[in-house]
């Protein structure tokens, strides 16, 4: 037979109380921290690739603004030679000019972005893929953590089960001593009506939102106790 481990799990009624340590629990502390570590790097590598970002999109509305410009000139050209060339040559618009301006002046970032960006945002995919790698290990550290304190539970069931069977036996022993005198059946029937009672009696709620608030809990706390 193989050797089962034990566990450690503080038992609590209080849903804010702390777990015992375990090893389970000490892996979930780790991953948590090295998740949380992992997501500060991610942030880190982040906010390179958005500041080169925005040169590049403050660079796009330049130019759709300078096409949009030169669009509108060049339309007012057309009427002018169509008019027969009446009058002094349309020139660009002033828009047009400050557009043309600043896209000259904005060109060598253009070109610095270009060369930084690839490496940017391979520093920021290498920080995403250990935040995933991060992210499945405390999930599997959790998992872990929950299979402890359901297997603890299922512990206390058992010993609830236990005593309620004690329980029940005795009831049983008395209901069978008195159906084996003659004039006792009528009470024995009383005693398992009342056996039935207090079985269909029995009974509370099922709340499912009590696992969900321990899984949420322990995401980011390895000390939340069931």
């Amino acid at each position: 037979m193989a050797e089962v481990e034990p566990m450690w799990f503080a038992r609590s009624a209080d849903t804010n109380a702390l777990a015992a340590p375990s090893p389970a629990r000490d892996r979930l502390r780790a991953a948590i921290a090295a998740l949380a570590l992992a997501q500060r790097d991610l942030e880190d590598a982040t906010t390179p690739v958005r500041r080169l970002d925005a040169v590049l999109a403050a660079a796009e509305r330049l130019d759709l603004e300078l096409g949009c410009s030169k669009g509108k000139d060049e339309a007012e050209l057309g009427r002018w030679i169509a008019q027969g060339g009446v009058g002094d040559r349309p020139q660009p618009s002033a828009t047009t000019v400050a557009a043309d301006v600043s896209l000259s002046e904005l060109a060598p970032e253009i070109r610095a972005v270009a060369s930084a960006l690839p490496a940017a945002r391979a520093a920021q995919e290498a920080a995403a893929a250990r935040v995933r790698l991060a992210a499945a290990e405390r999930d599997a550290a959790l998992h872990a953590v929950t299979v402890e304190a359901a297997t603890f539970a299922a512990g206390e069931l058992t010993e609830a089960l236990n005593r309620a069977l004690t329980v029940e036996a005795k009831i049983l022993s008395l209901r069978e001593a008195l159906s084996a005198q003659t004039n006792g059946l009528a009470a024995a029937e009383k005693i398992n009506a009342a056996l039935r009672h207090a079985k269909a009696a029995a009974g509370v709620p099922r709340n499912a939102d009590i696992g969900r608030r321990l899984l949420d809990r322990l995401s980011h706390d390895s000390t939340a106790a069931l």
